[in-house]
């Protein structure tokens, strides 16, 4: 076989393809082992051919590689959406756990806060720290199942008589909106109903502080005080019916019609509201205990000479 100098990248290309017949390739071969020049043409031409030559196409292979990274290869639950499922599972659940540490720290009845209340009549519980507390009609107090740390704290909404467990080291406070109470050990009753805001307060035994965010001061044994954002006003328990909703015990001492019809609405829970549609000018002196609505109002009826009835709420007093 005569190969032109020319015909040598040809050729060398048509061996590298084995693309050469049985004789030309043997006749190629001899030229090879013959000739040094061809010999070192042939040696570069491989290695350029090597370098930009690509591999074997396997058509099975590459579409073996499609499917697995589309996810065709996996198995059904491994699905893209069997993985968005698992992250959602994984968000549930910590937003579950989160709701539960978030309840437990915040909402009353459902860890450690518990909320007593009262409906249409008054009730009491005994506290944590065996401290004891009634709570009149439509009330509520708001406390934590224990009393850790350096202090009591109760939050009352309505009215309640405290009597407080002595504990020097760890003081007692009553919040009610922005007033609280502060005691050691000692009983008194406080009155958040009141129609004008203000906060009630008469202490019964020993000694209290009252303050709000400007001001405090201290309320004695047999004092009472009235606070809102400031000082209303304060002064000697006069009163004797503050406490009339916890003893049912009811006093009126040289009492006018008006002054008996406040009394009466504010102990019975059945007047929404009173209408004087007459006067009076006498005044009465007597006492109930643990008596009904109607046996009073009988009784007023002959004392002040005038009609008593109530009607759908309203306390209506006439000739």
């Amino acid at each position: 076989m005569d190969i032109e100098p020319i015909l040598n990248e040809e050729l060398i290309i048509k061996y590298l393809c084995n693309d050469l017949s049985l004789v030309d390739k043997k006749e190629f071969e001899t030229l090879l082992d013959n000739d040094d020049s061809f010999r070192d043409e042939f040696e570069k031409t491989k290695q350029i051919w090597d370098a930009t030559s690509m591999p074997p196409y396997d058509d099975e292979q590459d579409w073996q590689n499609i499917k697995q990274r589309i996810n065709f290869g996996k198995e059904k639950g491994q699905s893209p959406f069997y993985f968005l499922l698992r992250i959602a599972a994984v968000f549930i659940a910590l937003f579950a756990i989160s709701l539960g540490f978030w309840t437990y720290w915040n909402v009353p009845g459902h860890g450690r806060w518990v909320v007593f209340e009262t409906g249409i009549s008054a009730d009491s519980i005994i506290l944590p720290d065996e401290s004891v507390v009634f709570l009149n009609r439509n009330s509520s107090l708001k406390f934590k199942n224990t009393f850790a740390g350096n202090e009591r704290k109760v939050e009352l909404t309505g009215e309640g008589y405290f009597e407080i467990t002595q504990d020097s080291k760890k003081p007692f406070n009553v919040e009610i909106g922005t007033v609280s109470v502060k005691v050691l050990g000692t009983s008194f009753n406080v009155d958040g109903s009141r129609a004008d805001g203000f906060v009630e307060l008469n202490v019964t035994h020993g000694e209290v502080i009252l303050k709000n965010s400007i001001e405090k001061i201290n309320v004695k044994e047999g004092e009472w005080a009235v606070m809102g954002t400031k000082l209303i006003d304060r002064g000697i328990i006069k009163d004797p019916n503050f406490l009339s909703w916890k003893t049912g015990k009811l006093e009126f001492n040289n009492s006018t019609l008006q002054n008996a019809v406040q009394i009466l609405t504010k102990h019975f829970y059945e007047i929404k509201s009173a209408r004087i549609n007459t006067s009076s000018d006498v005044l009465v002196t007597t006492r109930f205990k643990d008596c009904t609505l109607q046996e009073v109002l009988e009784e007023f009826s002959l004392h002040f000479e005038k009609n008593f009835a109530l009607n759908n709420g309203i306390l209506i007093i006439s000739d």
